[in-house]
């Protein structure tokens, strides 16, 4: 396996203004194309142990990450995110591209990988025990999915679950993706953790984004049963609560967390029936990062 660490910048950066470039992503191949520097600096540091070729091949999408003009590559730079060519989002500011691209992907998983069910959730396993985190933007999630992967915890998404026609957890791991206070958070409580370069100022504050660990991408292709749905909630000096959760109202809720349930139809209702048939599902909420650790650790030690 040729890593992009392997090659030479100026290699990566000649591949990615060719259109040569291609990354795997678990499932995924990717043709990613750019002529901006700043993106290629990112793009390098976040995804150093991916597979990736730089003479072309297949590819499963087509991603370009450059200035919507000539201009703009020059004066008042900016870019644009397009899929085959189309741009589905306004422009960013040239410095938040690397973050422009992980939205867009995210974008694209969900609005055309139909063949499988796409909950918004972060999924960690240990122990051959998959465990679907599914909650809402700003509970906590990617906070809590750092925190695991840097206890050793092998990381299989930050954003999404990808659950196939046999009940299996499709791993896709990518760099997980903190906002504001967490990003401190897990400096704080990681000091030798390195983080890619913030984006500042973006419509959710400052994001940046923790690569994910190599582990976890050389198992990328390794999927997992999902034996627990936990719906985790961060809440200012909560005491730690773990309550278990009804199976019909755990599938009401991951409902609400789904990109593409409706578009499923029946076999949509019918997967995620064996979802929370297969897996129990918990609510947790806590203040304290150590407490839910030590509560999913339970959790999943009493499954093993």
């Amino acid at each position: 396996m040729t890593c992009l660490e392997d090659f030479a910048g100026d290699v990566i950066r000649r591949a990615l203004r060719n259109g040569t470039f291609r990354l795997d992503v678990g499932r995924f191949s990717l043709r990613v194309t750019s002529v901006l520097p700043e993106f290629g600096a990112a793009f390098g540091q976040l995804y150093a142990y991916y597979p990736v070729s730089v003479a072309g091949g297949a590819y499963d999408y087509d991603i370009d990450i450059s200035p919507p003009s000539l201009v703009r590559r020059w004066v008042r730079r900016n870019c644009l995110f397009r899929l085959s060519g189309d741009a589905p989002f306004l422009p960013m500011a040239v410095d938040h591209a690397h973050a422009l691209f992980e939205w867009g992907l995210n974008w694209t998983i969900g609005s055309y990988a139909h063949n499988f069910l796409i909950l918004h959730s972060a999924v960690v396993e240990r122990g051959g025990c998959g465990v679907v985190l599914a909650a809402a933007s700003g509970s906590g999630k990617s906070t809590l999915a750092a925190e695991l992967s840097l206890q050793g915890w092998r990381l299989l998404s930050d954003e999404m679950a990808l659950i196939d026609r046999d009940l299996r957890l499709i791993p896709c791991a990518r760099p997980v993706s903190l906002k504001n206070q967490s990003i401190e958070v897990i400096q704080a409580r990681h000091p030798t953790a390195v983080m890619g370069p913030p984006a500042r100022d973006t419509h959710k504050g400052t994001i940046a984004h923790l690569p994910a660990p190599k582990s976890s991408i050389d198992r990328n292709l390794e999927t997992a049963k999902p034996r627990l749905i936990i719906f985790p909630k961060w809440s200012a000096d909560a005491t730690l609560r773990v309550e278990p959760v009804g199976s019909g109202q755990a599938a009401l809720r991951l409902i609400d967390q789904s990109f593409n349930y409706p578009l499923l139809g029946r076999h949509g209702f019918e997967r995620l029936v064996d979802l929370v048939k297969a897996a129990e599902a918990w609510e947790i909420e806590y203040s304290s990062l150590d407490d839910a650790t030590d509560a999913l650790t339970q959790l999943v030690s009493e499954r093993g």
